[in-house]
């Protein structure tokens, strides 16, 4: 015989504990599954940073309160308890093949004097403990150590089995299962959406590393002119510890050729691996809208990619809110949370272009290690302070467009390849690694 709740929750990471813990503080029945023992327990590659003071993102400027301790969405008007530590970090830099070479964003001297805006990374681990505990306070029901196999539209509402022998129904489901959602292919959402490639990667948490301008997010290229090409890398301050960092690329042959043998190895003089984390995800198109017989899709779930901790936050909070006031005028349907899914079309779909986003990796593969160094050497302008994913490409095109004359004349075949290179080509760009991979249709 199945329990029955207003709200199942399929999916214990950020936008999904957030979904529960504001469903049950409106006072509705709500239960949670989720496959890990321990939903504190961070164990896929993150970044842990928040999108925050420089720029909108998902039309928020979210930012973080020292004195209450809690992450505050003003545009959205709710807040988000965070009693954990952080680190600042004050700009945003591409590196050059060579090491030297730098596209800068955000003038990152301003912003460490205290009188600028710098971005933070923050223990995610504690922030999800902490909106779980709250949730459990709410009277959030967990099933822990659950996987979800089977979700189908009922007279009720939402059917929702386990592998595990559980079933659950729901008048709705919130699907927050992330990029790689079971619940967007069992339900068929995927067969709307284009599969656009699976991406792999590993990130080390590193000490012994010596640079100068270290706090920043580095996004660098490097290259092994021998057998791996280019090999792109990001690099940024931890936040468990003030000499570590987090080293994000694509495998650990990468890894090694980065801190031993490229151009890159004099900053990691005395180098040692401290934890390791990896993931692989499934890049799709995002679904015309969240929303699909009764599955209210949150963060990644429906998502193209990079959600992020504030994103998630934000689609868990306005869907719990969207299912509350459907149950409170008796409409259960799409119809009653009609307002989040215009919200996410308007604020997600509509004001990011994931092909915005897959044009930054793809610019890492157009160009040679010469013409990648003369690059980053003539852009010597500090450009506007932005973390957004999405934004990212045309920052770069920013800092290029004044030098268009310039490079026509010193480098014409570089002219015609960056004329190319437009957001609406990139999926005719992306077509070949489309084919490989593993779509979860």
């Amino acid at each position: 015989m199945s329990k029955l709740y207003d709200v199942v929750v399929v999916g214990g990471g950020t936008s999904g504990l957030e979904a529960a813990k504001t469903a049950a503080e409106n006072g509705l029945r709500v239960a949670l599954l989720e496959r890990k023992s321990d939903p504190a327990k961070v164990q896929r590659s993150c970044a842990q940073m928040f999108l925050m003071n420089m720029d909108s993102f998902y039309e928020e400027w979210m930012y973080f309160s020292k004195e209450q301790q809690k992450w505050v969405f003003p545009v959205n008007n709710f807040t988000v308890n965070y009693k954990g530590p952080y680190r600042s970090f004050y700009a945003c830099h591409f590196i050059a093949p060579n090491a030297k070479d730098r596209i800068e964003i955000g003038d990152y001297e301003l912003n460490a004097s205290g009188n600028g805006r710098p971005a933070a990374v923050f223990d995610k681990g504690i922030l999800l403990k902490g909106l779980y505990e709250e949730g459990q306070k709410a009277g959030v029901e967990y099933f822990l150590e659950r996987n979800v196999t089977f979700v189908q539209r009922t007279a009720r509402g939402v059917t929702v089995k386990t592998a595990e022998g559980d079933v659950l129904e729901g008048t709705f489901c919130v699907a927050a299962d992330g990029i790689n959602s079971r619940l967007a292919k069992v339900t068929g959402l995927n067969k709307e959406r284009r599969f656009i490639n699976t991406r792999k990667s590993i990130s080390h948490y590193v000490i012994g590393v010596e640079f100068e301008r270290s706090e920043a997010i580095f996004l660098g290229i490097s290259w092994d002119r021998e057998k791996l090409g280019p090999v792109p890398f990001c690099l940024l301050p931890s936040v468990y510890r003030d000499d570590e960092y987090w080293f994000f690329v694509s495998g650990q042959e990468q890894f090694d050729f980065l801190t031993q043998r490229s151009n890159f190895k004099h900053w990691f003089p005395r180098l040692e691996i401290t934890h390791t984390r990896a993931n692989v995800v499934n890049n799709w198109s995002p679904a015309r809208e969240p929303f699909k017989d009764n599955v209210v899709f949150v963060g990644d779930s429906c998502w193209f990619s990079e959600a992020e901790n504030s994103g998630a936050l934000l689609s868990g909070h306005r869907a719990a809110n969207a299912i509350c006031e459907a149950l409170h005028r008796g409409l259960p349907n799409r119809e009653g949370i009609m307002n989040y899914i215009l919200w996410w079309q308007q604020t997600w779909l509509a004001t990011h272009d994931y092909r915005d986003f897959l044009c930054y990796p793809l610019f890492n593969r157009m160009f040679t290690e010469d013409e990648y160094n003369y690059l980053h050497h003539i852009v010597t302008q500090k450009l506007p302070w932005t973390l957004n994913p999405f934004k990212l490409y045309s920052r770069l095109m920013e800092g290029i467009g004044p030098h268009m004359d310039r490079i026509r004349q010193e480098r014409p075949a570089l002219a015609k390849k960056i004329a190319m290179f437009r957001p609406e080509k990139v999926l005719q760009l992306v077509q070949p690694v489309s084919r490989v991979g593993f779509p979860n249709v």
